[in-house]
């Protein structure tokens, strides 16, 4: 990938989509973050090389990969279907990126304590959707999908004095008991939440 094909998909949401296997394209409308977002969510949560943030439900890993091109921080993305962590594993060789990682795996077998900044785009809302799903491989399940955020919930309830969460167009997960609300951005879509 030369560099010019780089700068586009820095700024540019097609070119992103364009960059992926005809495979997985399609669900960018509803499942990945747009660039202008991630670019603002990355600089809320943190650029300095010290700061470790977690994507929950990082799909092929454009928040990851975008928020890496932009800073200095280290992403790792946590996600369940292997040949989407297999096609953000292949973006970040063509993109030359060391700031970054994936990880194919529940986000019940992750060790929160390890990071300190998370984001969250509702990450598990093809357990409710009836349509509009990357896959069949995740069915209808309203209990797996309160299961799923109250695990998150918990898991932040222990996260130090500090702890920076983004969330994007995730208005049914509610953490402000341990949370509070510092900013917001694109009509209050995109919000920053700080440990109290």
């Amino acid at each position: 990938m030369n560099k010019e094909e780089k700068s586009k998909i820095n700024r540019d949401d097609n070119a992103f989509e364009n960059a992926l296997k005809k495979s997985v394209q399609g669900h960018s409308y509803i499942h990945w973050t747009p660039v202008e977002v991630i670019k603002t969510a990355a600089d809320w949560l943190g650029t300095e090389s010290d700061n470790k943030i977690l994507d929950i439900g990082s799909g092929v890993g454009k928040f990851c990969l975008i928020g890496a091109m932009n800073s200095r921080a280290h992403f790792t993305g946590v996600e369940t279907r292997d040949d989407l962590v297999e096609q953000a594993i292949e973006l970040k060789k063509e993109l030359k990126l060391s700031n970054v990682d994936f990880i194919h795996s529940d986000i019940v077998n992750i060790d929160f304590s390890e990071y300190t900044s998370f984001y969250f785009y509702n990450p598990f809302c093809e357990h409710m959707a009836l349509s509009g799903g990357i896959d069949d491989r995740i069915q209808f399940d309203e209990a797996a999908f309160y299961n799923y955020q109250e695990f998150v919930a918990e898991q932040l309830k222990h996260a130090p004095k500090g702890t920076k969460l983004v969330k994007y167009c995730s208005p049914d997960f509610d953490i402000s008991t341990d949370f509070d609300l510092t900013n917001m951005y694109f009509e209050g879509q995109l919000q920053l939440w700080i440990r109290r």
